[in-house]
This record gives C-alpha cells, sequence and structure tokens, in this order.
C-alpha cells in the first residue's frame, strides 16, 4: 500500500492489483467480523469481471467524517458511510457491493462487464 499525502492527511490507496500491505486493513476487518469468505468472493469477482485497475482511496476527513472512494480511469464512485465505523469498513462493504457486478460496477468501468475469465485460469488454479 502507498500512503498518499491529500490536504495533509495520510491517505491509503490500493489497486486492483492489491499490495499486500494495502490490503490488511480490510482483511482485517473482514477477518474480525467473520466475513472473510465473503470478501474472497467479491475479490475473485473483480479479477475476472473486467480489464483495469481500481483504486481506492479511503480514510477519515479533518472533521472526522469517513469517507470511501473507488476510481477507475476517470470514473469515480462514492461508497456510502453512514453506518461505517472505520473506513476499512467502509471499503470492505464498498468492496463486497462492486463484486455483485451491478450498478455501481457498470458505472465504474463506464459500461457492460466483460469477464476475462480463461479456462486456463480455472485449471491452473484448482489442478495439481
Amino acid at each position: 500500500m502507498e500512503i498518499r499525502e491529500l490536504n495533509n492527511m495520510q491517505t491509503p490507496a490500493f489497486g486492483a492489483r492489491f499490495n499486500k500491505k494495502g490490503l490488511t486493513e480490510v482483511v482485517n476487518y473482514a477477518k474480525e467480523t467473520g466475513q472473510l469468505q465473503a470478501l474472497d468472493s467479491a475479490l475473485n469477482k473483480l479479477l475476472h469481471a473486467n480489464d483495469g485497475d481500481i483504486l481506492i482511496i479511503h480514510g477519515k476527513t479533518p472533521d472526522g467524517e469517513i469517507y470511501s472512494n473507488f476510481t477507475m480511469g476517470k470514473k469515480t464512485v462514492q461508497n456510502l458511510t453512514a453506518d461505517s465505523k472505520t473506513p476499512a469498513e467502509a471499503s470492505f462493504k464498498g468492496i463486497l457491493e462492486l463484486g455483485e457486478l451491478g450498478r455501481k460496477f457498470r458505472r465504474l468501468i463506464g459500461g457492460d462487464v466483460k469477464e476475462n475469465l480463461k479456462a486456463e485460469d480455472i485449471i491452473s488454479r484448482y489442478a495439481k
């Protein structure tokens, strides 16, 4: 994970090729809440849904408000965080919603889902 300085705030950011350190916050939240399987499923769908990196920027404003945004190219969608207590929780919920490949995902990629899953990918992942 790279830490970016935006308006004197440290803001964690990570892309679809998730860096181990960056994904740790979201994974730890999922682990603490017993939702690792749901996170893994959503990430797997995103991995094969469309080419391109998804940048997640989350954090707290100086006023203490939590935010979480997903950006892909020039498109950005915001995660509503009214019930989230941490930025990691807001991003976790956003990843689950993106993993449904519904309206939010189509808005982010600017069109229909183009699955790029190949038979070879499945074989290499599950065959010994």
